[in-house]
């Protein structure tokens, strides 16, 4: 053997024996588990007792980590339960992708009374009326992922000529949602009771009618 084959088979053994001890990285990793834990735990807590009798020493116990991880990264409770309503809330209201503009809205409205009505919505919901800045930013970041997330509904409808282009979606999901959270918070009326198919229908029609005027402007030139 030569010395440079001998010298190029040191190297590659070498190569190989130092990634054979080095860690493998774990997808998330333990301190994802962790946050992922004590962040579903407090959110429980919150469902069962409010933020009133909301604590940390209990989010701890019930997660099984030390008190002093959860301030170290969170600082107090209301960052904390502003940052567990988020949490449950980004996966709690799914995206729908029937194939229509009417029914994702109508499947999104089902979809927001249930979780509304549940002890979890009611939760969010108590959260709504507080005023700390904590949790005024936890409500401004929801709809802010949540409306930006929407928007692909209204992307694959206007490809299919469901929605004008030139419509503003946000102004049509407001309009939507708006009255929910008024009988949720103000009037304490039945949301399964509010008519949402038939708002949905009025909104689409009232959103087709100045399309259908400039297609037929354009026509008569």
């Amino acid at each position: 053997m030569t010395r440079r084959r001998r010298r190029a088979r040191e190297r590659a053994a070498l190569t190989a024996g130092k990634s054979a001890a080095k860690p493998q990285r774990r997808p998330g990793g333990r301190s994802a588990r962790v946050r992922d834990s004590v962040l579903r735990s407090a959110f429980r807590l919150l469902v069962e007792k409010g933020i009133d009798a909301f604590t940390i020493a209990e989010v701890a116990a019930r997660a099984g980590v030390h008190e002093t991880s959860i301030y170290r990264r969170w600082g107090t409770k209301q960052a904390l339960a502003r940052d567990a309503c988020l949490h449950y809330a980004e996966s709690a209201l799914a995206i729908p992708d029937t194939g229509s503009l009417r029914s994702d809205l109508v499947a999104l409205l089902e979809s927001l009374v249930a979780i509304l009505v549940s002890p979890a919505g009611r939760a969010l919901l108590a959260l709504s009326s507080s005023q700390h800045p904590h949790v005024v930013a936890a409500r401004y970041a929801f709809w802010q992922r949540r409306f930006n997330a929407l928007r692909t509904i209204f992307d694959k409808a206007i490809s299919r000529g469901d929605f004008p282009r030139h419509a503003d979606p946000m102004q049509l999901l407001e309009t939507l949602i708006a009255p929910l959270y008024l009988r949720a918070l103000v009037t304490g009326e039945s949301l399964e009771d509010w008519p949402r198919n038939e708002m949905v229908d009025r909104m689409l029609t009232a959103y087709a009618r100045p399309a259908r005027r400039s297609q037929a402007s354009r026509s008569r030139r």
